[in-house]
């Protein structure tokens, strides 16, 4: 009996054992899953886009002090505004890190955001600002341009339009304007490879000192001057007798942003002096006409004051036409060896249709390669003769059908 006794209690102190050590498994099993779900919790609560209800995943919240303007703020023609950068809150940044939770790259991106726009600033100020010792400018900077503003507010469509929003609308304006030329005229967009400097001052003063040390060129008396290579910068006042209202200022812009990037395109060359004005002023009437649906601008003044300007507030197809009817037209021939400064007025308006006709007619395209050659020092009959299979003489057997098909008399 002894013998079964002792197997007995062996076999019980074997069983209580196992129960130990039963329990301190399932003891260490229940540790290590706390464990595991407590670290899940921290990582979670780390991780914004799991938990965070404050950021929606982002790691940051949009700042509050923008209003009804973060909309423009955001826009793709946006790269820095001088409002949004000076900002107290965000900096420029348009949002805030969220501080219910933690995401480095987030963090890190505000932060460049920041110092890029505060340095972006700081270069604007002593640029501009600094010249005329007056009252801050607002600044734009968009993918393509740089635009300094002082503007006054004013009525655009039904909208009355402050300071901040006309400087918004004026960039949009630029942009609108380089994309259009580019597909008008089929040009890849590393043929325009130079940023654009335009500064639109609401004083005469402003212009005054601003204008000739941007540009090198004209005196404090100027309504616009330009730099038309190696940099391209457009400086302008708000004389309200030649634009009384936003619809001239912005045909003023087109005209002569064209220009500059006309002469920008590659290969980089002013074509005004050359005896290509009708290149040099048509295109820039082609594109005011185009974008703001008139032409009232002239690179020169004089024009102006000679008999017969201004067809019709700036309509200037029904003129043409008319002129063509009477046997009036200019022809190419002569059209053709002007400089900008030695055009007419009515040679401007025929400048107009010959582009108009080149584009209209023939395509953006084979206009663009005509551009190539005379930019490439071609002779113009011999780069007519290659694009058109034309020359000088005979290109008007073309042109006046057209303008008589095309081109409509005003109502009598």
């Amino acid at each position: 009996m002894w013998p079964v006794a002792g197997r007995c209690g062996r076999i019980a102190a074997s069983a209580r054992r196992g129960t130990g050590t039963a329990r301190l498994a399932r003891m260490r099993f229940v540790v290590g899953l706390f464990c595991v779900l407590w670290l899940a919790l921290v990582v979670r609560a780390q991780d914004s886009s799991a938990t965070c209800r404050i950021c929606q995943t982002h790691g940051s919240v949009v700042c509050g002090k923008h209003g009804r303007e973060l909309a423009r703020e955001q826009s793709p023609t946006v790269v820095h505004c001088s409002v949004a950068v000076e900002c107290k809150v965000c900096a420029g940044a348009l949002a805030n890190d969220c501080k219910q939770c933690a995401n480095p790259t987030v963090e890190q991106s505000l932060a460049q955001r920041q110092k890029l726009g505060k340095e972006w600033l700081a270069k604007r100020r002593q640029t501009i600002d600094a010249l005329t010792a007056r009252e801050p400018f607002h600044h734009l900077a968009t993918p393509h341009f740089d635009l300094a503003f002082t503007l006054k507010p004013a009525t655009v469509g039904k909208d009355k339009l402050d300071t901040h929003a006309r400087l918004h609308l004026f960039g949009e304006r630029l942009e609108t304007l380089r994309a259009t030329f580019l597909q008008v005229l089929e040009v890849p967009d590393a043929d325009l490879p130079d940023r654009c400097t335009v500064v639109m001052n609401e004083e005469p003063k402003d212009h005054g000192i601003l204008g000739p040390r941007l540009t090198g060129l004209g005196t404090a008396n100027s309504v616009g001057l330009k730099l038309m290579g190696p940099e391209y910068v457009f400086s302008m006042w708000n004389d309200k007798r030649s634009l009384p209202d936003d619809e001239a200022v912005h045909r003023n812009l087109v005209h002569n942003v064209t220009h500059l990037l006309l002469s920008q395109m590659k290969p980089a060359m002013f074509l005004g002096n050359r005896s290509h004005g009708w290149i040099d002023e048509g295109v820039a009437h082609w594109f005011e006409d185009k974008l703001v649906g008139k032409c009232t601008n002239f690179c020169f003044e004089e024009v102006l004051m000679m008999p017969g300007a201004g067809f019709k507030g700036g309509q200037w197809r029904p003129a043409v036409r008319k002129l063509v009817d009477e046997g009036k037209a200019v022809t190419f021939a002569a059209l053709s060896s002007r400089n900008t400064d030695q055009l007419t007025f009515v040679e401007h308006a025929f400048a107009f249709a010959y582009v108009d006709f080149l584009v209209t007619a023939k395509g953006g395209a084979k206009f663009r390669d005509l551009l190539r050659l005379v930019k490439s020092k071609t002779e113009t009959r011999d780069a007519l003769a290659k694009v058109y299979g034309n020359n000088p003489i005979t290109i008007d057997g073309e042109f006046l059908p057209w303008v008589k098909a095309n081109y409509a008399l005003l109502p009598k």
